[in-house]
């Protein structure tokens, strides 16, 4: 590249990163050329009007996400899951408000189903919330330029975040599909197990969870909900949604025991909750319960029902899971959504 054409390059690139439409990395400066070439590949109109981004509340049609795919990084054939992911963030009961303006910290945890996982080359396997593949890099980061861009989250203007975590920057995974032992999460929610899907979830930072001394499934998944039922997790609001995310060893050796996906599901559920005194003493008031408004013995769950939580089977070789914790009152303040791609 001629040394006047590289000072263009770079000067606009910091033109991006300065002007806050970046995260603090550096960008692909979006040319006509690039954004048509992404274009190309979706039969979607660009014209076509995919949602509202607030907190700005500025509609967002194919070409914008196409141009902020461009910026982030994304090659063309991960434009469809952009696409389809920007949809169910921007749809009906995700929140993207509250995704895009919470004190908490939360972002999109995108999950991925189906082949295309394989098309464009997503990772699923060890490292697998770290760095590594550009699809999972580059994809999460072009749906917060949505909401940068867009819908005007800037941190610290808009974006109240207090602490934020590195899936801000991006958290896009695949599920282990082909190495798991139960069904895959799409076909949970009725999709074909030959159809690419999206399945979303505001989350906090992901929780390790080492287990390798456990002779039941009963123990290791006590370890779960040791880490889970931190009081922390019973707000006044109602109850939240988890993605936990079990690597192959712990999903082996739960399977290997007889157990199923939904098992799983219910056992954390019937053993996630706290007495209402216990959480009184941390001068809480779960779910609005006051001292006087039931005994002290009273068990608060976790969880509205076993379907709060949502079970990936991803992640490399070790005694190594993770939980993610949703939104608090995701009933309110927003729950997880799934789109076809």
């Amino acid at each position: 590249m001629p040394d006047l054409e590289w000072a263009r390059y770079v000067e606009l690139v910091d033109q991006y990163v300065d002007g806050g439409m970046a995260d603090g990395l550096p960008v692909i400066p979006p040319h006509v050329d690039s954004v048509e070439a992404m274009l190309a590949a979706t039969d979607r109109e660009p014209g076509e009007l995919i949602g509202i981004a607030p907190p700005r509340y500025q509609e967002v049609t194919v070409r914008d996400i196409a141009i902020n795919a461009v910026l982030a990084g994304c090659l063309p054939s991960y434009l469809p899951v952009v696409i389809a992911a920007t949809e169910v963030m921007l749809g009906a009961g995700f929140n993207p408000l509250g995704v895009s303006t919470s004190t908490k910290g939360i972002a999109p945890l995108i999950i991925v189903n189906g082949p295309i996982r394989h098309q464009i080359g997503l990772n699923a396997l060890g490292n697998l919330l770290g760095p590594g593949p550009r699809a999972n890099a580059t994809i999460g980061r072009a749906v917060r330029f949505v909401l940068l861009n867009l819908g005007g989250a800037e941190p610290r203007v808009l974006d109240r975040s207090v602490l934020g975590h590195g899936g801000k920057y991006t958290s896009v995974i695949a599920e282990d599909e082909e190495n798991s032992p139960w069904p895959a999460l799409h076909t949970d929610y009725g999709y074909d197990k030959e159809q690419s899907t999206v399945t979303l979830m505001a989350c906090e930072a992901p929780h390790q969870i080492l287990g390798q001394s456990s002779t039941r499934p009963e123990t290791l998944l006590d370890l779960f909900a040791e880490s889970m039922r931190t009081a922390t997790h019973y707000t006044r609001g109602g109850p939240a949604e988890c993605a936990i995310i079990l690597a192959p060893d712990h999903r082996n050796f739960i399977a290997d025991a007889g157990w199923s996906k939904s098992d799983v599901q219910r056992y954390l559920f019937e053993v996630c909750h706290r007495t209402a005194a216990d959480l009184w003493a941390f001068d809480m008031e779960p779910r609005g319960l006051t001292p006087g408004d039931c005994p002290p013995d009273r068990l608060i769950d976790l969880f509205a029902g076993p379907e709060d939580m949502v079970i990936v089977a991803a992640g490399g070789p070790g005694a190594v899971s993770a939980y993610c914790w949703g939104f608090a009152d995701h009933q309110v303040l927003g729950h997880s959504g799934h789109q076809a791609i």
